[in-house]
C-alpha cells in the first residue's frame, strides 16, 4: 500500500509543475486532453451506432462563442443551419435538429435569464404590433393547450416554437437595427444554402435528371423537394435585392458578387426542385411585388377580390369537374408538371394534401373552439380519414405528419382562434412591411423592406399547401425575416420622429 505522504508529495509536485507551465502549454495539454477523451469516447459511440456524440465539438464551440459574441450567435445559426440533420435522441421518437436547435435553447434560456434577472432588454420590442400579434399566438397555444387531447404534446410544441421565435425574433429585431447584420445574416445562411444547392444538383445530374431522383437528392440536409423548395422560394426575393442594391446596403464588391452568383443558383435550384408550390409562390410573391410598385390602391385590389370570388363562386361546379377530369400527373417535363397542380383524382401528392385538408376540417367541426391541442393533429388525424380520399401513399395509422397547411394545421389543434391567430402575424408582417416601404425616406431601406416582405410572402403562399415551421430549416430564416422587417419599421419610424421633432424645434424657434 502506498503511504498517504508519498501521495500527498506527488500532488504537490504535479500542482506545482503545472503552475510553473507557461498559459500556452496549459491550453494545449488542455486540448490533447479533451481530444484524446472525445476520440476514446467516440469508439465507444460508434460501436452502437450513437452517431449524435460526434456533433459534441461543434456544440462545445457554439458554446464558447455564444459566450463571447452572444447576438452574432444569430450569425452561428444561420450559417449552420442548413447543414443541420434532424437526430432521434430517444426510443419514443423525440427529435432534435442538430447543431443548431441546441444552440437555439441555449439562446433561448440566456435571453430568458437576461430578460428576468438582470432587466437589460428594451420592452419597447414588446410593444411591437408584430410582437403583440406573436404574443396572442402563443397565448392562446397555452389556453387551448389546456383543454388538449395530449396535453403534454402540446405543451412540448410550445416549448419547442419558443426556442425558434425566442432567438429569431425577439433577439434579433434590435440587433437587425442595424441594416448591415441583416445582409451578414442572410449571406451566412445563403452560403450554407448554396453548398446544399451544390450538393443537390451534383446528385440530381448524377441521377441522369430524373423526376423521381428529385424528391430525395437534396437529403439529409432537407426531408424532401417541398421543403427545399420553399426554402430556395424564400430567399429569391432578397437574393435579387442585394445582388442589384446600392453601394451603401451591399457594402463591397465581394458581398455583391455572391449575391449575383447566388441568385442564378436559386432560380436553378427553383425549377430543379419541381416543387409546384415553390412555384406558385414565387409567382404570387411576384404579382404582389407589381401591384405594391404600382400603388395600386387597396379599394380596386377589394373589388377585383370580390368580382373574382363571385365568379369562383358561381363557376365552381365546373371548375370542379374540369379539375377532376385532369389526369396529368406529376412529370419531369416542366409544362406537364405545372398542368399537374390541379389534378385531383389521380396525382397522389394532389390527392393526399386534400386527404390532409379534409381530416384537418373535420378535426375542426369535433372541436371548433379549442381545438384538439398544438402538435396533435399528426396523432390524431388517422380517424378522420375517408378511404375515397385517400391514396396509394396515405397510411390507416395516420402517421405521415401534418396537415399540409399553416392554416389548417391550426385549424384543427387550436380551433378557429388558431387560424386568426397565425393569420394577425402574417397580416401584420405585410402591412408593416409595405408601410415601411412607402414612408421610408431612404429609398434604399424601403427596397430592402418590401423585398424582404416579399420573400414573407412567398412562405405565405406556401403556407397553404405545406407547413414546415416546425423545423429550423425554414423557422429560422422565417422568424428572422419577420425580425428584420419590424426592425427597419422601427427604424425608419424613429428617424420620422426625430425628423418631425427637428422640424418642430426649427419652427418653434422662427417665432
Amino acid at each position: 500500500m502506498i503511504p498517504s505522504n508519498h501521495i500527498t508529495k506527488t500532488f504537490n509536485s504535479v500542482t506545482q509543475w503545472w503552475i510553473n507551465l507557461k498559459d500556452n502549454t496549459k491550453a494545449y495539454i488542455v486540448i490533447a486532453i479533451l481530444c484524446a477523451a472525445f476520440i476514446g469516447g467516440g469508439l465507444y459511440f460508434m460501436e452502437y451506432e450513437y452517431y449524435a456524440y460526434a456533433f459534441i465539438p461543434v456544440a462545445v464551440l457554439g458554446l464558447v462563442f455564444l459566450k463571447y459574441e452572444f447576438n452574432k450567435g444569430l450569425f452561428l445559426i444561420a450559417l449552420l443551419t442548413p447543414f443541420s440533420i434532424n437526430i432521434v435522441l430517444n426510443e419514443d421518437g423525440f427529435t432534435l435538429s442538430l447543431p443548431s436547435e441546441p444552440i437555439l435553447i441555449l439562446m433561448m434560456i440566456a435571453f430568458l435569464w437576461t430578460l428576468l434577472f438582470e432587466g437589460k432588454y428594451n420592452l419597447k420590442y414588446f410593444k411591437h404590433p408584430v410582437s403583440i400579434s406573436i404574443f396572442i399566438y402563443f397565448l392562446w397555444a397555452i389556453i387551448s393547450s389546456c383543454f388538449s387531447t395530449d396535453v403534454l404534446v402540446s405543451f412540448k410544441f410550445i416549448v419547442s416554437r419558443l426556442w425558434f421565435v425566442i432567438p429569431m425574433f425577439f433577439i434579433a429585431m434590435p440587433f437587425f437595427k442595424n441594416v448591415k447584420n441583416i445582409r451578414i445574416f442572410t449571406a451566412c445562411y445563403c452560403i450554407s444554402l448554396l453548398v446544399v444547392i451544390i450538393y443537390s444538383t451534383i446528385n440530381f445530374g448524377g441521377m441522369g435528371f430524373d423526376y423521381n431522383a428529385s424528391h430525395f437528392v437534396m437529403q439529409p440536409f432537407y426531408n424532401d423537394h417541398t421543403a427545399y423548395g420553399a426554402i430556395v422560394a424564400l430567399f429569391l426575393p432578397v437574393s435579387f435585392y442585394y445582388a442589384f442594391a446600392s453601394k451603401e446596403i451591399i457594402g463591397g464588391k465581394g458581398f455583391r458578387i455572391f449575391f449575383i452568383i447566388m441568385s442564378i443558383a436559386l432560380l436553378t435550384a427553383l425549377i430543379l426542385s419541381y416543387a409546384r408550390a415553390a412555384w406558385l409562390s414565387v409567382v404570387v410573391a411576384g404579382v404582389v411585388f407589381v401591384i405594391v410598385k404600382l400603388r395600386i390602391k387597396l379599394k380596386q385590389l377589394l373589388i377585383t377580390a370580390l368580382i373574382g370570388g363571385v365568379l369562383l363562386a358561381v363557376g365552381w361546379d365546373v371548375i370542379l369537374q374540369q379539375m377532376s377530369q385532369n389526369s396529368q400527373d406529376s412529370s419531369g417535363k416542366i409544362m406537364e408538371h405545372i398542368t399537374s397542380m390541379s389534378n385531383i383524382s389521380t396525382d397522389a401528392s394532389n390527392v393526399e394534401r386534400i386527404n390532409r385538408w379534409s381530416c384537418a376540417l373535420r378535426m375542426f367541426k369535433e372541436e371548433p373552439v379549442f381545438g384538439f391541442g398544438a402538435g396533435t393533429y399528426q396523432f390524431k388525424y388517422a380517424a378522420y380519414q375517408k378511404s375515397w380520399q385517400t391514396s396509394w401513399i396515405s397510411t390507416d395509422f395516420g402517421d405521415l405528419g401534418n396537415a399540409h397547411s399553416e392554416y389548417l394545421g391550426p385549424l384543427a389543434e387550436m380551433g378557429i382562434m388558431g387560424t386568426i391567430s397565425v393569420v394577425l402575424i402574417f397580416g401584420t408582417t405585410v402591412y408593416i412591411g409595405i408601410r415601411t416601404y412607402r414612408r421610408a425616406a431612404d429609398k434604399h431601406i424601403a427596397n430592402l423592406a418590401l423585398c424582404l416582405t416579399i420573400s414573407m410572402i412567398t412562405y405565405y403562399t406556401h403556407g397553404f399547401m405545406n407547413n414546415f415551421l416546425d423545423t429550423d430549416k425554414l423557422a429560422v430564416p422565417f422568424w428572422a425575416f419577420t425580425a428584420a422587417i419590424a426592425a427597419l419599421d422601427i427604424m425608419t419610424r424613429n428617424k420620422a420622429i426625430a425628423e418631425n421633432n427637428n422640424t418642430n424645434t426649427e419652427n418653434n424657434n422662427t417665432y
